[in-house]
């Protein structure tokens, strides 16, 4: 249950959200805003979309840390995608 008594200005608001579900608002959009950008750029193939989603989510992680959101584990788990992604392709491009 949410105290909206404790809400005095708009800064405060992104706080309560993560508050009333034990912190686990913004992880969960963020993931979700993640599989929704993969699946929009699914046709340019599945490394690309990978990569973009992976980059543009933890460079919006990356705010949320700065806003006391989430944590630093979310931005360092896109920086793995990101990682492990660019040692496949270049692992895959050695193969051929």
């Amino acid at each position: 249950m949410v105290n909206w008594t404790n809400v005095t200005d708009f800064g405060q608001l992104p706080a309560v959200a993560n508050s009333a579900t034990n912190g686990t608002f913004w992880g969960v959009m963020l993931h979700m805003l993640w599989l929704i950008l993969i699946l929009v750029m699914i046709n340019y193939g599945f490394e690309v979309a990978l990569l973009v989603a992976s980059f543009l989510a933890m460079i919006i992680a990356l705010i949320l840390t700065y806003a006391g959101l989430v944590s630093w584990a979310m931005v360092m788990e896109f920086a793995g995608i990101i990682l492990f992604m660019f040692l496949y392709i270049i692992w895959s491009g050695y193969k051929k």
